[in-house]
């Protein structure tokens, strides 16, 4: 009994590994591939702001059209405080679009209305170097 039972997990696993095998998933596109909505190699102002409208609406997981410090996350959590014009423990689309106008200007290193790969890299590691 125990070898028919062997018998039939084994071809059970060989009809099912060819089609395991198949499935290939898409890695996960890094934050640049995702707001650069053209593809273009640039994210312009429009897709920046895009990305991160819908940035907040992932993070709002109560869905009350504002962001709490839990909802933020550690990642962003030293800039809560400056985004956080009025202090009332919370980000509006107000302040986070208020915000995301000098941000922008700040990694648009070059000036020339877009966000190249190179200055979001330049960006972000100028990010992690000041925590």
């Amino acid at each position: 009994m125990h070898a028919l039972a062997r018998i039939l997990i084994a071809g059970v696993a060989l009809a099912v590994l060819p089609a395991v095998a198949q499935v290939k998933t898409d890695p996960a596109p890094d934050r640049f591939d995702a707001a650069d909505a053209n593809h273009d190699g640039k994210v312009d102002r429009a897709e920046y702001d895009g990305f991160v409208d819908e940035m907040v609406l992932l993070r709002d997981t109560n869905r009350d059209g504002r962001l709490d410090r839990d909802e933020v996350g550690s990642h962003a959590a030293a800039r809560f405080d400056k985004i956080d014009a009025n202090h009332d423990g919370s980000l509006s689309f107000e302040e986070i679009d208020a915000f995301s106008g000098p941000d922008f200007a700040a990694m648009d290193a070059n000036g020339d209305g877009g966000i190249d790969r190179n200055e979001a890299a330049s960006a972000a590691k100028a990010d992690k170097a000041s925590k």
